[in-house]
């Protein structure tokens, strides 16, 4: 069984920016495959298991929901997931996947959601700061725990609406 987490990001993040962020983090000559909307990236499939895919969401009502951080529905623009195949992941390939998502947030100060398996909610960016949904512990493990130390921008969510 594949497991994908998605991140719908508030604007729209094009393929010269996810390429850029791939560089930064040192993977060099990323090859794409086209999509109708979007790029698929495979190249990780060897190395991490995964694949990714970047994909223009900007359809609305279809690229809008409820989510437990906002009071109104968030309203996306770009879904970035990626796809663990093969049952070959392992930690270093959470560990890519988090730091490409961290830094590519950070770096350019965008609003977005992560979701693992389609609809759990594990985190919302909001521009500067990062909400954790931490009632399943994910957070306190393994390499989730890893990617937040030396991070001093980030809040456990206590229920509340963010804005």
């Amino acid at each position: 069984m594949a497991i994908e987490y998605s991140l719908k990001v508030e604007k729209k993040i094009s393929e010269e920016l996810l390429i850029q962020e791939l560089e930064s983090i040192g993977y060099a000559n990323i090859q794409i495959v086209r999509l109708t909307k979007g790029i698929e990236i495979n190249q990780f499939e060897k190395t991490f298991g995964l694949n990714l895919c970047l994909t223009d969401s900007s359809d609305y009502p279809y690229n809008a929901m409820d989510t437990q951080f906002l009071r109104n529905e968030f309203v996306y623009e770009t879904t970035l997931s990626f796809r663990f195949i093969n049952n070959i992941y392992n930690n270093e390939s959470y560990k890519f996947m988090l730091s490409l998502v961290f830094n590519l947030l950070r770096n350019h100060n965008l609003n977005a959601l992560l979701l693992s398996n389609g609809d759990n909610e594990l985190c919302f960016f909001a521009k500067e700061n990062i909400y954790l949904e931490n009632s399943s512990y994910i957070w306190d493990n393994g390499c989730f725990a890893e990617v937040l130390k030396g991070r001093s921008y980030y809040y456990y969510y206590d229920g509340n609406y963010i804005f």
